[in-house]
């Protein structure tokens, strides 16, 4: 009987060894090389696809453009509660999250991702506005669904109301 033991204690420890001994070939995760990778990306996309008016955010990468300006009126806060209509696409097109049908309602701003807590405050309710993202204000190196790690997203949002 001690030697079962004996052995299953022997093959646990070599599979809890060979288990941890993994070598992982992901290439380690560089932020500054990502940053200028996206930023690259991005300033290229905008090119390419002849979009005017983007501009970018003075203290982040964030870029963007308003495409619709609502009446000056008071910005959502991060504790604010949202109603919105937007659309999610990668640079290749892809569609993540499907356009107009696609609402939020009652997630509180600071919930969400860093790009959309910086960019949706920069219009007021009834605005409109398009967010090139880079991936650190994004899901940054972690693939999240159909999103892959890295991605920079690109996302047309409506402002319809928020409140506290």
């Amino acid at each position: 009987m001690k030697r079962h033991y004996f052995w299953l204690l022997s093959l646990l420890a070599i599979t809890a060894f060979a288990a941890c001994n993994k070598k992982d070939n992901t290439p380690p995760y560089d932020p500054v090389q990502q940053a200028a990778t996206d930023e690259r990306l991005i300033t290229e996309f905008i090119a390419a696809n002849n979009i005017t008016g983007v501009i970018k955010d003075d203290t982040t990468a964030l870029h963007y453009k308003i495409l619709e300006n609502a009446p000056a009126g008071d910005t959502i806060k991060l504790n604010d509660r949202m109603n919105i209509t937007y659309e999610g696409k990668l640079l290749n097109g892809n569609v993540f999250d499907d356009g107009d049908k696609t609402t939020l309602n009652d997630y509180r701003l600071q919930e969400l991702i860093e790009g959309w807590q910086i960019g949706l405050r920069k219009i007021s309710k009834g605005g409109k506005i398009q967010l090139f993202v880079p991936s650190a204000m994004g899901y940054k190196n972690y693939p999240t669904g159909s999103i892959p790690a890295n991605s920079v997203l690109v996302f047309v949002i409506t402002l319809h109301n928020f409140y506290y």
